[in-house]
């Protein structure tokens, strides 16, 4: 191990002193994952250390990494997120046994099950000690806490099993006394190609400590060092003899698919078929872009219109052209009447972050909806608005379209609830952005087979209703 591992070269000295009490095993953990980065020699700037809420938060920012703070029991959704972003990064989480087992368990159960390229060090110290010594997912049995006084009556969870049983391909244990293993447990973990746990068992003098008869610091790793066993002894050992022992070491290493480079090779998959199609999914010579590159679609209104399945239409059809699409909806809680929102963001490059801010198109279905995003449409943009419920156009600097979509469906095509892809007809000629024959192609697999004639039929009435509109604009 690197005995000659200089360690303020990977440490942010401006933010000391730290924050941990004394005795606290969070900095012994940290250089343990600092000894273990520097073995395997990648550049700091290749490293992203990521945290949650509680004690082990502040870790990421000691260490001279990119390094981000995220909210309680989230750091493996946000750590997902960026790993898929950017791959290429060496992604390490420092988490709490409360952050990352008891509000993050879901997070946990399935970064595992995706076997994602994340390193997640468990700073398990069987206490939530930040917030007062309450109880926490891995407090032993009949220990003491703020939350119980008179012990835990329940069993502590085996977070190591539960890394197992999900999927996780390298799973280890080791404790802030044994700091050689622990950096070399470390090592394995940024070494495997998967979703990789090592827990820490650690003391917390303030918040266990006290309360459960160990008088000094010291007195918690001599029990650390006097509890731990290793996996090769433990498995000669039964049930009973193992209890209150802490079983250090490799419990478990496996190899299959990571999800990022199958998540590549889907994408790969997806693109090539995409080509493979024929020229039925290339664009119109009429329909080139107005917005080319980048642009957001916000389809609105209320449940029971149709603005969800909508929405993932358009991002089918869009990925079917050989760009990217990102696809968020929003839904109140009624199933119809309540407020509805689909939003699409179009690119030819990166998605970086799905959220809409300033769309350049808006369908808007009802008064409601009108009122609240006229305003916020890009100049250049362009706002289609069902008259048949938007009686009054609010001001907007964007081009302002009206057509009666839903009465147009219900009057002229015999069912108001095509009205969702009438208004991708006029909205894929208004705005150039999308070829009608690649939304055809989506509306034939996603609507059922008694309807899908009459949305086809709505389609290309909806395109034609655009050219109108388009050729009385001009």
């Amino acid at each position: 191990m690197a005995n000659d591992l200089r360690l303020e070269e990977y440490l942010r000295e401006r933010e000391f002193p730290t924050m941990w009490c004394a005795g606290c095993g969070h900095g012994v953990t940290v250089k343990g994952t600092i000894r273990a980065i520097a073995k395997m020699g990648w550049d700091k700037d290749d490293v992203l250390a990521v945290a949650g809420i509680g004690c082990s938060a502040r870790a990421p920012a000691y260490c001279d990494f990119n390094s981000i703070q995220t909210t309680h029991g989230r750091a493996i959704a946000f750590a997902t997120g960026m790993k898929m972003h950017r791959p290429n990064l060496h992604t390490v989480l420092l988490l709490g046994d409360g952050d990352c087992i008891a509000i993050g368990g879901n997070h946990f159960i399935h970064g595992a099950k995706r076997n994602i390229d994340l390193t997640v060090v468990v700073m398990n110290n069987s206490i939530y000690g930040m917030t007062g010594g309450q109880i926490s997912p891995t407090t032993p049995h009949m220990c003491n806490s703020s939350t119980t006084p008179f012990g835990n009556f329940e069993e502590q969870i085996n977070l190591c099993d539960i890394a197992i049983a999900a999927g996780a391909t390298y799973v280890a244990r080791t404790t802030a006394y044994h700091v050689n293993q622990m950096a070399a447990l470390i090592e394995g973990g940024l070494r495997n190609k998967g979703f990789s746990v090592i827990e820490v068992v650690e003391p917390c003098p303030t918040g266990f400590g006290r309360k459960n008869e160990f008088k000094t610091p010291v007195a918690m790793y001599e029990w650390l060092r006097d509890a731990a066993i290793s996996v090769d002894k433990a498995r000669d050992l039964s049930p009973q003899e193992l209890k209150n022992k802490i079983v250090t070491g490799v419990l478990h290493q496996s190899s299959r698919p990571e999800f990022i480079t199958e998540y590549a090779k889907m994408s790969k998959k997806a693109q090539e078929r995409a080509k493979s199609t024929g020229a039925s999914l290339e664009l119109m010579p009429e329909e080139m872009g107005k917005f080319p590159g980048y642009s957001e679609v916000r389809l609105s209104g209320s449940g029971g219109q149709g603005l969800v399945l909508a929405g993932i239409m358009l991002s089918e059809a869009t990925i079917k052209q050989g760009k990217n699409a990102a696809h968020l909806q929003s839904i109140g809680p009624e199933a119809r009447g309540g407020t509805s929102r689909s939003e699409v963001i179009i690119s030819d490059g990166e998605i970086i972050n799905p959220k809409i801010t300033a769309p350049h198109v808006l369908l808007a279905m009802t008064q409601e909806a009108a009122d609240k995003y006229c305003s916020g449409v890009k100049p250049e943009g362009i706002i289609l608005l069902d008259s048949t419920f938007v009686k009054e156009v609010p001001t907007a600097a964007a081009k302002t379209y009206q057509y009666p979509v839903t009465e147009f469906a219900r009057d002229t095509l015999g069912n108001p609830l095509v009205a969702n892809v009438l208004a991708l007809g006029i909205l894929a000629r208004l705005t150039g952005k999308l070829s009608v024959n690649a939304l055809e192609d989506v509306v034939r697999k996603r609507v059922p087979q008694r309807v899908r004639e009459l949305n086809i039929k709505a389609l290309w009435a909806g395109y034609e209703i655009g050219k109108d509109l388009v050729q009385t604009d001009a």
